[in-house]
């Protein structure tokens, strides 16, 4: 398994490099080009609506065509997609045309190395890995992605906004290039001894693998009020912590993933090599989501102190990083039906990402009427309490 950890560690790694590079300045560059709150909103309406009806195809293609050259087709498209957002500055349908596009790239690209890497570790007999595989390359990427974000933000973006955009494509570019030679390793679960398009059924082969995984769907819409609690900072953090002229998103990004680093190392150091039963690995997923949902309203009630606000943000970042480490894992060894891991995974990157639609229109709503921290609380809450009521209700039938 040394071997298939490590193929996933270097590409999980490179391509979430080519991702922070712009991770830290997007929105800040749209804003500087001209487009308001709203045209933003489109933007990421357009992503989550085509990664809501590209996700499951995406795992599809995965599962039928191989891991890896789905990683490769997802890099150059997305790459085109930021190309097309940098040199085409306040332009209202190329930005509908890079919001396609990206939200594709995403999609192929969203949950499939993971899904790679649990494919080997089921071959080989070692899924009790995965939870020390997947917090092993937190650690590992998280100062690396760190730097990247930094360098992309606080040294790109001050020079000019529109250059980390360049810089993440053509990373992504060059990433897709040095996978070729790792494709000898790449898996291809579904049958590969039929003609491609008389053996594709989408939709047929996606109901059978929901009918087998009935269990690992539950947990799915169990875990999905859990993205409406963190809607708002998610994409909104850049503007509601931007002070002045000077871009200071890469430094903020830079404590973020301090914090997420720390809560791994944490987790990795005390929870992950105990193999917890589900029930508990829920548990630890409840006190999360409750207090992610605490800070953040005590990020909103603390913003006349900048400061206070920003270390409790950090804290919040801590919890929503152990919750969605725990949640991949659960996930991940849930799932029966090896052959479709990655279709059952995109199922439920599809229905996050509708969930995704539905919270950023409110988000949206509720910040032009009322303001963004007020947006963030009433949205922190409603997703908490959703999840807890379907906690309650189904915890003797998931575990």
């Amino acid at each position: 398994m040394k071997k298939y950890k490590y193929i996933y560690y270097y590409i999980s790694i490179l391509y979430t490099v080519g991702v922070s590079l712009w991770s830290g300045t997007i929105y800040l560059f749209m804003r500087h080009v001209g487009y308001n709150y709203s045209q933003i909103n489109l933007f990421l309406s357009i992503f989550w609506i085509v990664t809501f009806f590209a996700e499951i195809p995406s795992g599809y293609i995965a599962d039928r065509f191989g891991y890896l050259k789905t990683i490769i087709v997802s890099a150059i498209i997305r790459a085109i997609g930021l190309l097309i957002l940098a040199f085409s500055p306040f332009n209202l349908a190329y930005m509908v045309l890079s919001g396609i596009l990206t939200a594709i790239g995403d999609s192929l690209q969203s949950g499939t190395m993971d899904s790679w890497i649990a494919n080997k570790s089921s071959i080989h007999h070692a899924k009790n890995e995965l939870g020390s595989i997947y917090s092993g390359y937190r650690i590992i990427a998280t100062p690396i992605t760190m730097l990247a974000t930094f360098v992309g933000a606080n040294i790109l973006g001050n020079i000019n906004l529109q250059l980390p955009l360049i810089a993440g494509a053509f990373f992504l570019i060059i990433t897709s290039f040095t996978i070729l030679p790792l494709l000898r390793y790449d898996s291809q679960n579904l049958q590969s001894n039929v003609k491609i398009w008389s053996g594709m059924n989408l939709v047929s082969d996606v109901k059978e693998a929901v009918k087998h995984e009935r269990k690992t769907l539950g947990l799915i819409l169990l875990l999905l009020p859990i993205a409406i609690i963190s809607s708002g900072p998610l994409d909104q953090w850049q503007i509601y912590f931007q002070h002045g002229k000077y871009v200071n998103s890469g430094t903020i990004s830079v404590f973020m993933t301090l914090s997420g680093m720390l809560a791994i190392t944490i987790y990795n150091r005390f929870v992950s090599k105990k193999q917890l039963k589900d029930n508990n690995q829920l548990k630890l997923i409840v006190i999360s989501s409750v207090m992610m949902t605490f800070t953040i309203w005590a990020v909103v009630m603390t913003k006349s102190n900048y400061y206070a606000s920003l270390a409790i943000f950090m804290i919040h970042t801590m919890f929503g990083s152990v919750e969605n480490l725990i949640a991949g894992v659960v996930l991940q060894t849930a799932i029966e039906t090896e052959n479709r891991r990655a279709t059952i995974i995109s199922v439920s990157n599809a229905l996050d990402a509708g969930i995704e639609v539905v919270a950023l229109a409110a988000n949206g709503y509720l910040s032009d009427r009322y303001g963004i921290g007020p947006a963030w609380i009433s949205l922190a809450i409603c997703g908490l309490v959703i999840f807890l009521i379907g906690y309650l209700v189904s915890r003797k039938r998931l575990v």
